[in-house]
């Protein structure tokens, strides 16, 4: 640790010389410490670009039924069928607008099985997200 000796003190902290007001900024800090930015490795790695789809499967409850089929699904409001999970990166599920806990579902092709049969009238609306890079 270097001191700094100035006309009244000696300042034992590494980054502040008093005598004449200078802040050396700690290394890997530029949000917070913004001056001269570091210089690039010689040869930087390209970017990775991510891609992403989304589609959504959407149904409405019937009341009894804890069952939901590709057959089900209500052609306005679905840009897909129930996809296979295996090829998708993310899975969320929706019951009347609140999303729901993975223990409480299962999904196969073309397949929802819900833990208990959500009230009638209610949507049930299947989000799936796909990352892959480009």
């Amino acid at each position: 640790m270097k001191t700094y000796e100035s006309k009244s003190n000696i300042v034992s902290k590494p980054y502040v010389r008093r005598s004449q007001h200078l802040v050396i900024t700690p290394s890997g800090c530029p949000d917070i410490f913004p001056g001269k930015p570091n210089p690039c490795p010689p040869n930087p790695c390209p970017p990775i670009i991510l891609k992403t789809e989304i589609f959504q499967y959407t149904t409405i409850s019937d009341g009894t039924n804890n069952q939901y089929t590709s057959n089900d699904a209500v052609l306005q409001f679905s840009t897909s069928g129930i996809l296979d999970p295996n090829g998708i990166s993310i899975i969320n599920l929706f019951i009347n607008g609140i999303l729901q806990s993975p223990n409480l579902y299962v999904v196969h092709q073309d397949i929802l099985i819900l833990s208990e049969a959500p009230t009638q009238g209610v949507p049930i609306i299947l989000q799936f997200i796909k990352i892959t890079t480009s």
